[in-house]
């Protein structure tokens, strides 16, 4: 096994600390009632990343993506299967987030914003891509599948509808869950902050 390899994977492992594993269920818990919030009032969002957002700050991008898929795994047994599908989803926006904190990006507003906006795009190309292969272009999971199936039927094409649906609803949704993480993170005492990724937000 090469250095650089053996280098990343010790990165990945340094991330795992004991405070990192306590703010584990912490954002976990915040995924898990925003989810719930929104699955059960049958919302055009989802609400179950303010949490992972909030995990990429502080302690990384490799927990952010464990609060991700415990998320989805909960969200899939209390709520809904269809949720598990979805944890490509989640992980991989967590990586795309927690890499552009690590690089600086949460220390100004446009660096949030674009972070934001780049956690979007992941998320509709990868959400995108479960919808249609797995669910066949809806899920009736949320408010947005009548959305969606109302577009398919205007635009004539799942991949069209699918796609145009994922990017309305993760815009409005990328954009609650950065602006709440935000908030929570500015709160959030210096002193708490400074245990983890001091240099990052």
């Amino acid at each position: 096994m090469s250095k650089e390899r053996l280098g990343f994977i010790g990165g990945i492992k340094a991330e795992f600390s004991t405070k990192a594993l306590v703010l584990i269920p912490i954002c976990a818990g915040i995924n898990l009632v925003g989810g719930a919030i929104a699955a059960g009032l049958k919302l055009p969002v989802f609400l179950d990343m303010i949490g992972t957002v909030v995990a990429a700050a502080l302690a990384g991008p490799w927990v952010a993506a464990t609060v991700g898929l415990i998320t989805n795994i909960f969200l899939a047994l209390v709520s809904n299967p269809v949720y598990l599908p979805y944890a490509a989803v989640s992980i991989l926006v967590a990586l795309v987030t927690g890499y552009m904190i690590r690089a600086g990006f949460f220390k100004s507003i446009w660096g949030v914003v674009l972070t934001c906006l780049a956690a979007t795009a992941v998320s509709v190309v990868s959400a995108s891509t479960v919808t249609v292969f797995v669910f066949g272009g809806a899920t009736g999971a949320t408010g947005s599948s009548a959305v969606t199936a109302g577009l398919i039927a205007t635009m004539g094409s799942i991949w069209k509808g699918v796609i145009t649906s994922a990017l309305i609803e993760n815009l409005i949704d990328r954009a609650i869950a950065f602006a709440v993480a935000y908030i929570i993170l500015k709160r959030i005492p210096k002193r708490f902050i400074s245990q983890y990724q001091r240099d990052a937000i």
